[in-house]
């Protein structure tokens, strides 16, 4: 009589594969020009629309789909997209979704934008990834912005959109593991610039609904951006670590002889608002590193790693820091809880010490936080905690 042996998985391995995503220009500018003389736009979008189309290339150790992909769906929004897609492009006056002569997906934009206001446009999109027959999402955005040409009067622009987001786990700390960006404020006449010596710069935070000035704590901590004297540079630089949310106005003035004590003209100002946060597309699987099985005193080590990933790259242990991964162990018993059995990247344990029933399984999984801002210590009654040698505590949090 022939006997059959019980079948075994054949486990597939599928190697990842390299890419370049990025949203293209098919048509038009992305940069308009103003003429505050005539009051034109140049180009005008009304007449000639810019048109952006996602685009995405693989480079597949398998060359099972190499080059540029076809792009299987696409969302796009104006500003970073919110939880309740409220900000999400629809056919309109300013925008079209796969107008007709246009490829699929892509972006028609009639709206001309104006100076003061940079428009960031983020768009999701997705291909399929022939390899394990699944839609894999992408996310880009690009920056529509204008220029203007003022033969007579002054303006101020800053190198940052109204509103931007900070992603932590793109942040390159400097040494002494700041997170520092700066916003640059710069007064024109016309289209020439204005040098230092003959524009003043005042920077202000929001606080609520009223704009303010910087307080000596904030400056003490995160924010720099003054000279020697007292008096405001055009630069403004901000520690990211400690806010979630910021926003902050420049405002600005030309003077020739006496700097003014204050701004001259409500007219001259920019603000920009800055979002620090996790993106919405990081992922966590665990895996098992030893202890595939275990004998029926359970007193076999077992290890376990958890994998974190972002756009489809994997996540290294550099990035360690902004993440706080509880380990936890839980027997199929009824009445039985999950019991904690290590912090950290990876975790090994021996299940017999947490005295577990050897009739039953137990289950294993990856509790993540990730980090949300970083906080002085202070006292009860709000004092900042400092080391013998001066130095601010501080600590992370995470969510």
């Amino acid at each position: 009589m022939a006997i059959q042996t019980q079948p075994k998985d054949v486990q597939v391995h599928i190697d990842p594969y390299s890419f370049l995503a990025e949203i293209q220009v098919l048509s038009g500018n992305p940069v308009q020009n103003y003429n505050k003389d005539t009051n034109d736009y140049e180009p005008d979008r009304s007449l000639i629309p810019c048109v952006l189309m996602p685009y995405i290339s693989v480079q597949d150790p398998e060359r099972l789909m190499n080059g540029s992909q076809a792009i299987t769906g696409a969302e796009w929004y104006e500003g970073a997209p919110k939880a309740d897609g409220s900000n999400r492009i629809v056919n309109n006056d300013d925008y079209v979704v796969s107008a007709t002569g246009k490829p699929t997906y892509s972006l028609t934009v009639k709206k001309n934008v104006d100076y003061n206001s940079p428009i960031e446009l983020h768009c999701i999109f997705s291909i399929t990834d022939k390899r394990k027959n699944t839609q894999e999402k992408f996310e880009r955005s690009t920056v529509l912005r204008t220029s203007i040409f003022d033969s007579n009067n002054y303006s101020l622009k800053i190198n940052r959109p109204k509103g931007w987001t900070i992603n932590p786990l793109e942040v390159i700390p400097n040494s002494k593991g700041e997170w520092l960006y700066s916003i640059t404020a710069q007064v024109y006449s016309g289209e020439d610039i204005v040098s230092d010596a003959n524009a003043a710069y005042w920077w202000q935070v929001l606080d609520g609904t009223t704009w303010r000035d910087f307080s000596e704590d904030e400056l003490d901590v995160f924010v720099s951006g003054k000279n020697a004297n007292g008096t405001w540079g055009k630069t403004l630089t901000l520690d990211a670590r400690f806010f979630r949310n910021i926003s902050v106005r420049v405002r600005g003035a030309y003077y020739s002889g006496m700097r003014p004590s204050s701004p001259t003209s409500d007219e001259m100002q920019a603000t920009t608002s800055i979002k620090v946060e996790m993106p919405g597309t990081l992922r966590a699987d665990i895996r098992q590193t030893k202890g595939i099985k275990i004998n029926s005193r359970m007193n076999t080590t077992v290890g376990y790693e958890c994998i974190l990933s972002y756009n489809k790259q994997l996540i290294d242990s550099s990035k360690d820091s902004l993440f706080v991964i509880d380990w936890y162990a839980k027997s199929a018993k009824a009445g039985s809880t999950a019991k904690n059995v290590g912090r950290g990247r990876t975790v090994e344990f021996i299940p017999s010490t947490y005295s577990f029933d050897p009739l039953y399984p137990i289950s294993i999984y990856a509790a993540v936080k990730m980090y949300a801002v970083t906080a002085l210590v202070t006292t009860s009654d709000n004092k900042v905690l400092t080391t013998s040698d001066g130095k601010l505590i501080i600590i992370s949090k995470y969510e």
